[in-house]
C-alpha cells in the first residue's frame, strides 16, 4: 500500500481487498484529524478492511476527472487537489459511492507502515460522487 503520488505530498488511491476505494492522505497542519468529526482509529493495518464501513453524516467527496474535493461536517474545505486515480479506482468509488479515508501520524510513504504497525492511523468513511465517467 506504497503510492508513488505520495512522495509528493499528494493523497494516493489504494483498493482494499474487498474492492472498496480508499486514499491515503499525508499528516498535514492545514487539515484537522478530530474525534468530532467521525474520525476512528485503527490499531493494525490488519483492521482496515473492517474499519469504518459506514459512511459518516457531513462529510462528502466528490471527484471530478481526478481533481478531489473532500468537505468536513459544516461544508468546510478538507482537502482539495489532485488524485492519481486510474479508471478501475473511479469505477470502483462510482460503484460503492463511498470512499474510506486513511491518515495519521505519518509524513512520508515510507512512514506508512511503521505508523499502521503502531495503530496511529485514523480513519474515515464518506459519501463519494463521481462526476462525469470514469
Amino acid at each position: 500500500m506504497i503510492g508513488s503520488t505520495g512522495l509528493h505530498r499528494e493523497p494516493w488511491p489504494e483498493l482494499l481487498p474487498d474492492g472498496r476505494p480508499a486514499l491515503i492522505l499525508l499528516q498535514a497542519p492545514d487539515r484537522q484529524v478530530l474525534a468530532a468529526d467521525g474520525w476512528v482509529g485503527l490499531k493494525t493495518i490488519r483492521h482496515c478492511a473492517d474499519a469504518a464501513t459506514e459512511a459518516h453524516p457531513g462529510w462528502s467527496a466528490v471527484l471530478d476527472d481526478c481533481r478531489l474535493t473532500l468537505h468536513c461536517p459544516g461544508g468546510t474545505l478538507w482537502f482539495g487537489g489532485h488524485v492519481a486515480a486510474d479508471r478501475h479506482w473511479r469505477r470502483r468509488l462510482r460503484d460503492h459511492r463511498t470512499l474510506l479515508l486513511i491518515t495519521g501520524s505519518f509524513t512520508t510513504p515510507f512512514d506508512f507502515r511503521p505508523a499502521a504497525q503502531g495503530g496511529h492511523l485514523l480513519l474515515l468513511t464518506t459519501p463519494a460522487r463521481l462526476l462525469g465517467g470514469p
